[in-house]
């Protein structure tokens, strides 16, 4: 059992991406290798995926000067160019729209190891036994990522504070909640359409966004507000008691409520507008994970308690492809994935409870921001 690294920032965008890129030079270097060569594994090689990099570095810019500022302080601190930095804050556009492509071949398809991306959840408080509003997710990522993430605990004063996970490089973290109560967690999608706007404001970037909102509408707003270039799912909360689970595609969004106070989503569309649904394809796992997750946490409605959402996030039903998932050694070591991390957002406390790796082997710990640890 093993920790997670935690780093503290403060001060500007810049300051906060130096002291990111100084701290974890080396896992950032680490993390570029792991994606180069699953990048590689799908058809993209290293100079086409550096052409893209520049693309969307010069995009982020476009969209967001103030992430790209902190992108900026990352390359400084640790060494590497800007567009090395933005080839991780755009890696999950240039990953997913290659698992879209590997899905809509048949022919590969039904010989490919198909990609994990999270099975995630949300508690209103009437199902929690704390009365709370809970966010939750494994993330199933792959297995090389594994120990190059940490928790980033960012004191701003120009926007909320927040505490979130992340990868080292990546300045955007997909789970966390902020000073305001707002929190985030996530699912990876494909759809058909994805890439029929190319390069708008990327994944990491929305995140991020979410976590700088100060009220809840405006949490919303990053995710419906623009048109995408690739389809995500959001589950975003707030301490008062409210959920939305936001289903995105390139040009259309829709709304899941909870349902007995529970919402659980992975990695296919539930609802219709969004063109054909690919990750199924590949990765079947997605259509049991969910409506696993859902039956696990809807057998304590009305008092689930944290030992219950812990207990359903190590669920191996399915083993290897569970919700708690480990390596599989027989899959190719650049394709070979694993539940990199495990978190339990209390919205109420402002806490989020970070295992590092398969929940069933790994104590989740517990990070706030007002914590000096």
């Amino acid at each position: 059992m093993s920790g997670i690294a935690l780093l503290t920032t403060e001060g500007g965008a810049h300051a906060r991406g130096l002291a990111h890129g100084r701290r974890f030079a080396r896992e950032i270097a680490e993390n570029v290798a792991t994606y180069l060569r699953r990048f590689a594994a799908s058809g993209l090689g290293r100079d086409q995926a550096f052409a893209e990099a520049a693309r969307w570095r010069k995009a982020i810019a476009g969209h967001d000067g103030i992430y790209a500022e902190e992108m900026r302080g990352i390359a400084e601190g640790s060494g590497e160019t800007e567009d090395t930095i933005a080839l991780l804050n755009a890696r999950y556009e240039l990953a997913f729209t290659l698992f879209g492509q590997e899905a809509r071949t048949a022919a590969k398809a039904s010989a490919l190891v198909g990609p994990d991306g999270c099975t995630t959840f949300a508690l209103l408080p009437q199902a929690a036994a704390d009365g709370h509003t809970w966010l939750g997710q494994n993330w199933d990522w792959l297995a090389g990522v594994h120990g190059r993430t940490f928790v980033l605990r960012a004191r701003r004063k120009e926007a909320p504070s927040f505490v979130c996970l992340t990868e080292a490089g990546i300045a955007g973290g997909k789970m966390g909640v902020n000073e305001c109560g707002i929190g985030l967690v996530e699912n990876g999608l494909a759809s058909s359409r994805d890439g029929s706007n190319p390069y708008q404001t990327p994944f990491h970037v929305r995140c991020r966004q979410v976590l700088d909102a100060e009220r809840f509408e405006a949490a919303l707003r990053p995710v419906t507000g623009t048109p995408r270039t690739c389809s995500a799912n959001f589950v975003i909360g707030a301490a008062s008691g409210e959920i939305v689970n936001i289903e995105s595609s390139p040009d259309h969004v829709s709304r899941l409520d909870p349902e007995d106070g529970i919402v659980t989503h992975s990695n296919h569309f539930l609802t219709a507008g969004h063109g054909e649904s690919l990750l199924e394809k590949i990765a079947p796992n997605t259509l049991y994970r969910a409506a696993r997750m859902r039956e696990l946490l809807r057998a304590h409605r009305g008092a689930i308690s944290f030992e219950h959402m812990r207990s359903a996030a190590a669920d191996h039903f399915g083993a290897p492809q569970a919700i708690c998932r480990h390596p599989d050694a027989s899959e190719p070591s650049e394709r070979r994935t694993m539940t990199v991390g495990a978190v339990l957002i209390d919205l109420e406390a402002r806490t989020m409870h970070v295992a590092n790796g398969p929940p069933c082997a790994n104590h989740y710990v517990a990070f706030s921001l007002q914590s000096r640890t």
